[in-house]
């Protein structure tokens, strides 16, 4: 296959870049750790490159969606006040909607020049990466091949985006007990871990065991190191509770990797550190 045939949409661009920076970041984390017992800690500029990379690109399509409904609400409003769509959407270029500015200033461009509004409401809120816009532009779509008033349409989807937003705050708060559960369970399954470590393992270590394994052809237990498999469960736990959490809370498993940068950044190092201590 061609690599130059293979295109990028904006949200594997924006991952890519910030991925290859924490990549960079972990090698040379890694080179300065090598051979010493903290050498799992290379991994945390890229698990939190990845991490920024997920909260910034989740805030901004937030910001999309939240100032879509003030935008098209602004337009009704212009538009039941006698003004064609054109003049309409012109004047909203004024106003002030955040991060959907230059998509707004795109849109008017377009009319301005002659684009039938269905079609530049389409190439630009439909390549936005949003279920919503993608919801928006084809409920547009649809209603204005058939005709229809364009006034009741904008009003009927200024206020189904305002139902989403506040079905969104309200998942959010009813959600926030299941997210303190999860956090709860994980730190449990953390100290569970801890408590194996330091007091039950020392026991099936002792020399008797030992002797019997080694005796016996098996290896022994003491030979066994627990330290490293341990670690690799709480890692594997963590990487899949974030997007588990994200899509509980946000319906969205891409914004629960900060949730794993958060579980996977506190219990990391209370468990390297307890590790060193007590074993």
């Amino acid at each position: 296959m061609d690599n130059k045939n293979i295109k990028l949409n904006p949200r594997q661009k924006f991952f890519l870049n910030y991925g290859s920076k924490g990549l960079i970041g972990s090698i040379i984390v890694f080179v300065l750790l090598f051979n010493t017992k903290i050498l799992i800690f290379s991994i945390f500029p890229l698990l939190l490159s990845i991490g920024l990379a997920a909260r910034i690109y989740s805030r901004k399509i937030k910001s999309y969606e939240k100032n879509l409904f003030v935008f098209l609400d602004d337009l009704k409003d212009l538009l039941q006040g006698g003004m064609n769509i054109v003049t309409a959407i012109e004047i909203t270029t004024r106003h002030d909607y955040g991060s959907l500015n230059e998509p707004v200033k795109r849109l008017a461009a377009q009319v301005k020049i002659g684009v039938s509004f269905e079609s530049a409401f389409n190439d630009t809120f439909g390549i936005l990466d949003s279920p919503t816009f993608k919801q928006v532009t084809q409920i547009i779509s649809e209603t204005t091949k058939v005709g229809g008033n364009i006034i009741k349409i904008f009003a009927s989807i200024s206020n189904y985006v305002r139902t989403l937003n506040d079905m969104v705050a309200q998942r959010k708060s009813k959600t926030f007990s299941t997210i303190f559960s999860s956090y709860f369970m994980f730190f449990v399954f953390i100290g569970i871990v801890l408590i194996i470590q330091i007091i039950f393992l020392p026991m099936l270590t002792s020399n008797s065991l030992s002797v019997t394994g080694a005796s016996s052809g098996i290896t022994p237990v003491s030979d066994v190191d627990f330290n490293k498999y341990f670690l690799y469960l709480i890692l594997i736990q963590g990487i899949f509770a974030g997007p588990v959490i994200g899509k509980i809370s946000e319906n969205n498993a891409i914004a629960g990797i900060r949730h794993s940068i958060i579980l996977l950044g506190v219990s990391i190092p209370i468990y390297v550190l307890t590790t060193i201590l007590f074993i």
